[in-house]
């Protein structure tokens, strides 16, 4: 969906990722963990976005596991190679094979709390 908004000239393209359609028979299916933050990805691409939101329940990236270090602190900005280890290596912010699509056109993907909105979150640049 592509969102005008009155008095500006900024448009946005809303739209959501984790329902998909299988080629073969037609049946509608709920993508599996992350499949939304990779469609987002991959429409960013395609689009030549300025910049990808992929808003989840954590305030960005973070030094350690806040459930595990309570000194653990928001990493405000990373490059795409800092934020695709820390996926690798377990991190569960964002769906690995989301970074791929955006590093290729160096897009920036902002990383931000549905819950807390306020919280500055991780840019990956």
């Amino acid at each position: 969906m592509k969102v005008e908004f009155e008095g500006t000239e900024e448009q946005r393209i809303v739209v959501q990722g984790f329902i998909a359609e299988d080629v073969e028979t037609g049946v509608k299916t709920n993508l599996g963990r992350g499949g939304s933050d990779y469609t987002g990805a991959i429409l960013a691409a395609i689009l030549n976005a300025d910049c990808l939101e992929i808003w989840t329940d954590v305030d960005g990236f973070m030094t350690a596991d806040p459930r595990k270090d309570p000194n653990a602190t928001v990493i405000p900005e990373m490059t795409y190679e800092e934020a695709q280890r820390m996926c690798d290596e377990g991190a569960k912010v964002i769906y690995p094979p989301t970074i791929a699509p955006v590093a290729g056109k160096h897009i920036p993907v902002w990383v931000k709390n549905t819950f807390n909105p306020s919280a500055v979150g991780t840019v990956i640049k």
